[in-house]
């Protein structure tokens, strides 16, 4: 599934609030994609889910001092709550 080939440096620049950003996909990340996607979400927001939750891992690995800030951590599990349906649904 997911490989990590950063491709970008250190110094690369974070775009503007409301810019809109372009991503080439690749086999690895269509494969991705398709999982996340599953659960009935489109591409833009599977992005979104992704990247909040790899960012809030790497705020508390730094947070916590685990990694250096700016080290990117090495991820080695997830911890997952029990699914509970929404009684609402």
């Amino acid at each position: 599934m997911a490989t990590d080939q950063p491709t970008t440096t250190k110094t690369a620049r974070v775009p503007a609030v409301g810019k809109a950003m372009s991503v080439r996909v690749d086999d690895g990340m269509h494969d991705d994609l398709t999982v996340i996607m599953r659960t009935g979400c489109s591409a833009s927001d599977a992005v979104r889910r992704a990247l909040l939750l790899l960012a809030n891992a790497y705020d508390a690995a730094w947070a916590e001092g685990i990694y250096p800030v700016g080290e990117a951590p090495q991820i080695t599990n997830v911890t997952l709550a029990a699914y509970r349906p929404d009684p609402q649904q």
